[in-house]
């Protein structure tokens, strides 16, 4: 994550124009990748000619897509330090050409698609965040509904299931306010609930999309609302699996009201009501910056007061970390903080400022290689006692050592003449909780060739076995080992390499001269003793087989030993150990 210098300059100038109505939101509307989601999205700047110059408030409105499309990502996804950072990246750039650029009002829609898609893009190839309290959402296939005070507007929400089973018997009823800041619409009815029989699961999010359930409310616009973009949240109650769950799903309504009444983002001129004093986390960053299972953190978190008029103060933030366990009672937090407690207090925070909140935590080291949640709860009050509360997420990556060792290698035969090959076996364990990509392993040394094997993915807890053939193609000079050299990638494509000793000797072969018999024909009357006994005896032929046939057993034994011997030290090296523990 970015620093706080870099969230400053990313946000200056911005959250003046957002206010309090962006930041109220816990759940958004996800944008697809595919082009009718974004052209859906960018058509709520079609509020003026598509050939007339832009506005503050139509820099606002892109500021709002913008925002959206990069919370939806960070919900739907899985992401990368890497791709957050590119994230980054697309939306600076994007900020900076908004808020100094004149254009018109169809160069910026074209504009802001083409940012959507750029920050799509550069999720990469994230998977699906498929956690059991994150997976209904609401699709943007259709714009920000627009109203006007004293008529009618419709309402549409697309209900989407990300999640891995259907959800059936849902109910959907509106969170009604008899505020009109929080409220933009007469209350008509006690009740105005709607109802959807299912929700299917998809195996793609292009599957969910179309898969989505509309409905649609029909609402007319107070004769009290104010303007402004107001957060409108849906209480969803439905079925999985047999039990009833519950959630909320929050959408924007644009509204203009009658003039006199106000702004939401600004003071009433009576009443004294200003608006909302909201607290979001902007960013975070950990020290050290990979965070390991088993391994001691300084979390430092960025918070910002989004009102630019009122100050809130007497500020507790509880930070409560996603909890893993496969039943109620083997539940377990995957950070604890190493004080003993996560409560953290800041006394004030002024308007518009951003303050870091620290706190040092350990990692458990039984923790699988994925994000984990912290949840961020604050309670504060504004200048007036006023009480507050937020709920604010962030995902910290937690990666995971990878453990391999080696089985003993089987070596057939152990010991091979130039030329020949030998049978090399043993087994590789992953005995960590990460997976194990693209294993290979090769051989090197000056008197083998060959033997090389891809056995490619190794899963938590598994073996992969090699079987190779080795070629020998030069005799030992030395102990008799060659290496077997190793190599993995982890999740993140980090190479590793782990080396392995094989002993295999290789021997220069030797071959008895071979003689013609017509050459060396003896027909019993030639006498060799009268030339002076010259050439070889049978004796002294048989008297050189024996001795290399000597040489090579004296030089089996002495290898069978030494590997023996290095058998015995290393048992007794494991005895010694022991005995230290």
């Amino acid at each position: 994550m970015k620093n706080k210098a870099f969230y400053n300059k990313i946000f200056g100038g911005v959250i003046a124009l957002l206010a309090a109505m962006l930041l109220s939101v816990t759940v958004v509307s996800p944008m697809a990748s595919h082009a009718t989601s974004v052209s859906g999205n960018a058509s709520s700047l079609d509020t003026e000619p598509s050939d007339e110059m832009i506005t503050d408030e139509d820099r606002q409105s892109a500021y709002i897509l913008i925002l959206e499309h990069i919370r939806s990502i960070e919900t739907l996804y899985d992401l990368s330090q890497a791709a957050r950072e590119r994230i980054d990246a697309v939306f600076y750039r994007a900020n900076v050409y908004i808020a100094n650029t004149e254009m018109t009002v169809g160069q910026l829609n074209a504009y802001v698609a083409e940012v959507q898609g750029d920050l799509t893009a550069a999720a990469g190839d994230a998977s699906i965040n498929s956690s059991t309290c994150e997976f209904l959402f609401l699709a943007n296939e259709t714009p920000i509904t627009e109203g006007r005070y004293g008529q009618s507007t419709t309402l549409v929400l697309s209900v989407i299931n990300l999640g891995q089973e259907n959800i059936t018997d849902v109910v959907i009823t509106p969170n009604v306010s008899t505020l009109a800041t929080e409220w933009p619409f007469e209350i008509e009815t006690s009740s105005d609930v709607r109802m959807i029989a299912s929700v299917p699961a998809a195996d793609s999010v292009e599957q969910a999309y179309a898969y989505r359930q509309d409905i649609s409310w029909n609402f007319m616009v107070s004769e009290e609302a104010l303007t402004g973009v107001y957060p409108l949240t849906f209480h969803v109650q439905y079925y999985r699996n047999g039990n009833i769950e519950e959630t909320d799903l929050t959408t924007y309504a644009d509204i203009v009201g009658s003039p006199g009444n106000g702004s939401l983002d600004s003071s009433l001129e009576e009443g004294g009501n200003v608006s909302t004093p909201r607290i979001i986390v902007t960013g975070f960053v950990t020290e050290p910056e990979a965070v390991y299972a088993g391994d001691t953190f300084d979390l430092t978190i960025f918070v910002q007061n989004t009102s630019q008029e009122t100050a809130v103060s007497n500020i507790q933030f509880d930070l409560e970390a996603a909890k893993e366990g496969s039943d109620a009672n083997s539940m377990y937090e995957a950070f604890l903080p190493t004080s003993g407690s996560a409560t953290i207090y800041v006394d004030s925070i002024a308007p518009g400022a951003t303050r870091e909140i620290s706190i040092e935590m350990t990692a458990r080291n039984d923790l699988s290689q994925k994000p984990y949640v912290i949840t961020v709860n604050a309670d504060y009050e504004d200048e007036d006692n006023n009480a507050y509360t937020a709920t604010t997420n962030v995902s910290i990556p937690v990666l995971q050592m990878a453990r391999v060792d080696t089985g003993e290698a089987e070596v057939l035969p152990e010991s091979i003449a130039v030329g020949s090959s030998a049978n090399v076996m043993f087994s590789i364990y992953n005995m960590g909780r990460t997976t194990l990509y693209n294993v290979q392993v090769a051989f090197e040394g000056e008197t083998v060739a060959g033997g090389s094997a891809f056995l490619g993915q190794i899963a938590p807890g598994a073996t992969g076995n090699v079987d190779v053939m080795v070629d020998g193609i030069a005799p030992t000079m030395d102990e008799g080992y060659v290496t077997a050299v190793i190599t993995y990638e982890d999740e993140a494509g980090n190479v590793s390499t782990l080396e392995k000793e094989v002993l295999l000797y290789v021997y220069e072969e030797y071959y008895e001269d071979v003689y013609y018999e017509d050459e060396f024909y003896d027909d019993g009357m030639y006498d060799y003793e009268e030339e002076g006994g010259g050439g070889l005896g049978t004796g002294w032929i048989i008297a050189i087989v024996a001795v290399v046939v000597i040489a090579v057993i004296v030089v089996i034994i002495i290898v069978v030993s030494k590997k023996k011997k290095k058998k015995q030290q290393a048992l007794l090296a494991e005895l010694a150990d022991v005995e230290e523990l």
